[in-house]
């Protein structure tokens, strides 16, 4: 059965990272970073302004003003978004996670494409209690208050570059 649920969650991340994909009334929304934008950006510095991907809850909104701040600060940049979707699993459904893909889905972060992954990483577990997250995954690793948001995390259960997000870094809100 987790075979199924691995490639019913892979195959949600594919559909829901796909630019222009069938069915114009999706919610799934695609955010790149602007190009060219402001050098320095404070480290609580948000954006008020910036529009947020469809169906995300108000903590969700915030949090991505903030880490959509640092990634157009030329920091953590990403290379696309995706947020609601359905899945198996709660934090998609309701609004409540974001995955932020570093180079292309399906292949492994390398390179700068890692670094900026690592950072925005560790920003989030440096920043999970102001934006009241719930979990972050990156490289196979989890990171909660099951870990003590400790910097190493824990080791997932997972197979393959997606599933085990070694191509993007995923971060849920708390309800």
């Amino acid at each position: 059965m987790s075979v199924l649920r691995n490639i019913v969650m892979i195959m949600g991340v594919i559909a829901a990272l796909m630019v222009g994909g069938v069915g114009a009334a999706s919610a799934q929304t695609q955010v790149e970073p602007a190009a060219g934008a402001q050098a320095v950006v404070e480290e609580d510095a948000v954006d008020a302004a910036a529009a947020c991907p469809a169906r995300l809850t108000a903590k969700m909104c915030k949090l991505y003003k903030a880490m959509l701040s640092k990634s157009t600060s030329g920091k953590y940049k990403w290379d696309s978004i995706g947020c609601y979707r359905q899945d198996s699993l709660p934090y998609h459904p309701e609004g409540r996670a974001c995955d932020l893909v570093y180079g292309k889905i399906g292949k492994k972060a390398t390179g700068d494409n890692l670094a900026d992954g690592n950072k925005m990483k560790n920003w989030l577990v440096k920043n999970h209690a102001k934006y009241k997250l719930d979990h972050v995954i990156w490289q196979g690793r989890i990171y909660s208050a099951r870990t003590n948001w400790s910097t190493s995390g824990r080791p997932q259960s997972c197979s393959g570059v997606t599933d085990c997000h070694r191509d993007h870094v995923h971060v849920a809100v708390q309800r």
